[in-house]
């Protein structure tokens, strides 16, 4: 692994063909598998991130640059976010559960402190991807066995966790296949939601009081807009517009939340685009993670930045801060 930087103009698409662009792609980390679920940590001025099949987390120093890897042998680790009010204190998911762990210990696999366990009685299942909401709630879900002709459907489930409920996360959308994207709007009226194998993006009312959801229905399908490839990770701009990582297609796409129209399309030199999170300066960074997984030595030649850690800047969007989990006395447990 080595910190790593290039530049290039990112090719925006738009409704009327292609337009240059004053945007512009940096590759910032390279040499990873299955890189995901980035997740930005202001206080810190740092981006955590995971690599799925190589059962790492990562952190980078917006600062300095420097990159400084965990690895859990215990199982593949997909959800890695900070905990509010304890610096360096970031809650993990490996297989099935989640766990604390503090990033400063050197202890490896025996610093994790077990904190959930779900999907009880399915061992193949794991926890794919997650995101906190305003409450400092964690929204995670899970997705069932893998191989090679892909994932069985309909194994896995969305949950709500909370301090309260952390021994028995709430289910909230079940079933689903590969639970993946989730964001907010501003004012926590809407949650948009992303199973993959659905191949669309839904949104649901939100009371942000209670956590409850209701009203499902599509607002963007990626066939009826002849979008190639699957919705994998999403974020959301402060303009309200839904930022959407697609795997097996390239690119980064650009939703109206409010419309469900397509905006933009950013072009990025991976196939495998996994998943977007906004940060750095002002928020004003997308950094996108991508994968290399399952290519063949002919398309990692065409492809050699797969599996890279990217940001794109100049895209004349920002984001919000990323939302911290709220676990009180989370250091004593």
């Amino acid at each position: 692994m080595w910190f790593y930087l290039s530049c290039a103009i990112v090719c925006i698409i738009s409704a009327n063909g292609y337009k240059s662009s004053t945007p512009f792609i940096k590759n910032l980390v390279r040499g990873g598998d299955h890189f995901e679920g980035p997740h930005w940590a202001d206080k810190e001025n740092a981006l955590y991130w995971t690599d799925i099949s190589e059962q790492k987390i990562y952190r980078l120093d917006a600062e300095t640059g420097n990159v400084t890897i965990r690895e859990i042998v215990y199982g593949p680790v997909s959800l890695v976010v900070t905990v509010k009010d304890y610096p360096k204190l970031i809650l993990v998911s490996s297989r099935a559960e989640l766990y604390l762990l503090s990033w400063d210990s050197e202890q490896g696999d025996s610093a994790l402190r077990l904190l959930t366990a779900v999907d009880l009685g399915k061992p193949d299942n794991r926890i794919n991807d997650g995101k906190v909401d305003s409450r400092g709630r964690l929204w995670f879900g899970t997705m069932g066995k893998e191989d090679e002709s892909g994932v069985e459907k309909e194994q896995g489930t969305l949950y709500m966790l909370t301090k309260e409920n952390y021994i028995n996360p709430a289910e909230k959308v079940m079933p689903v296949s590969i639970s993946n994207g989730i964001a907010w709007t501003s004012d926590d009226l809407f949650m948009f939601y992303i199973d993959s194998v659905l191949r669309n993006i839904q949104v649901f009312d939100y009371d942000v009081d209670t956590g409850s959801i209701r009203n499902r229905r599509t607002l963007f399908d990626f066939q009826v807009n002849n979008v190639t490839g699957v919705p994998d990770g999403m974020t959301i701009d402060t303009d309200g517009n839904l930022w959407v990582a697609c795997f097996d297609g390239g690119k980064v796409i650009k939703i109206d939340s409010r419309a469900g129209k397509l905006l933009e399309q950013h072009k990025m030199p991976a196939s495998k685009v996994t998943s977007v999170v906004w940060g750095g300066h002002n928020f004003a960074t997308l950094f996108v993670t991508t994968s290399k997984r399952s290519l063949n030595s002919m398309q990692l030649a065409q492809e050699p930045e797969a599996g890279s850690l990217f940001s794109i800047e100049n895209t004349g969007s920002r984001g919000y801060p990323s939302n911290q989990f709220i676990f009180s006395n989370a250091d004593l447990y």
